[in-house]
């Protein structure tokens, strides 16, 4: 005889799962794609090539070493960043599958194109301000919701449920959500002292909240979310992501020339 879901463990699994989808996206989208992306920067501005980025990598130059540093690196860091971001708001987002990821993709840029877009940043002087590298970024940014969305219904199809904590499922959960939710809360603190992240540490501070509170109202055998949550959820992505906006104009504006 089968044994329900242990609840608790339900809200385990989601943060497991949230987590796991980061690694794939970060690691694939950030690190490869990061890659690809700066390829198409030397291709797209030929006149950079030789050039060193603020980083110490040599534009246009493709060694093994430096790929598989960027990839893993870059990747992980990512991780950290999307699994957060997803656990956060992603009670909050209408739709199911690539239509609740496309509906993520303005988000995702309002919130964390800060990461790539920086007005100080000399990457863009030696890119010569060119609008094709800006657009690559942004959209190397706005392409992890869709896949963040795809991979965690994959992998929502896939992950077994936690009967008890004791359980193997259980236990694992227990284990790799407690890991996450250590770092995604350091993620967040070095985010608060930041003040071109801020707007995405509130939004995900806000939309955290009201997840917390979603969550323990599972805890107490609701199935879903009252409409006073969805609500509140839904205010604080669309707030967080207008304040993002306008957060990230001036960015956009230096880091094409614009006086």
């Amino acid at each position: 005889m089968n044994r329900a879901p242990w609840p608790g463990g339900e809200i385990l699994r989601d943060i497991t799962r949230g987590g796991l989808a980061g690694l794939v996206v970060g690691i694939v989208v950030a690190g490869f794609g990061g890659r690809l992306v700066m390829r198409l920067a030397a291709l797209l501005v030929p006149t950079a090539n030789g050039a060193f980025t603020e980083n110490g990598n040599r534009i246009g130059e493709i060694t093994l070493v430096g790929s598989i540093a960027l990839i893993i690196f870059a990747g992980l860091a990512a991780t950290i960043l999307l699994a957060v971001i997803w656990v956060a708001i992603s009670p909050w987002l209408p739709g199911r599958g690539v239509v609740r990821g496309l509906v993520a993709m303005p988000i995702a840029v309002a919130l964390a194109a800060f990461g790539l877009i920086n007005a100080s940043n000399l990457d863009f002087i030696v890119l010569r301000h060119d609008p094709a590298v800006v657009a690559t970024l942004l959209a190397l940014v706005a392409v992890t919701a869709p896949a963040m969305a795809v991979v965690d219904g994959w992998l929502d199809r896939r992950m077994p449920h936690a009967a008890a904590v004791a359980s193997p499922a259980g236990i694992v959960y227990t284990v790799l959500a407690v890991i996450g939710l250590a770092l995604g809360s350091l993620l967040v603190l070095q985010l608060m002292g930041d003040g071109e992240s801020q707007p995405l540490a509130v939004t995900v501070l806000g939309a955290g909240s009201v997840t917390l509170v979603w969550w323990a109202q599972r805890l107490d055998g609701h199935d879903t979310p009252s409409r006073g949550l969805r609500i509140a959820g839904r205010t604080i992505l669309v707030v967080g992501t207008a304040v993002g906006y306008i957060a990230l104009v001036p960015e956009l504006a230096g880091a094409l020339g614009i006086d």
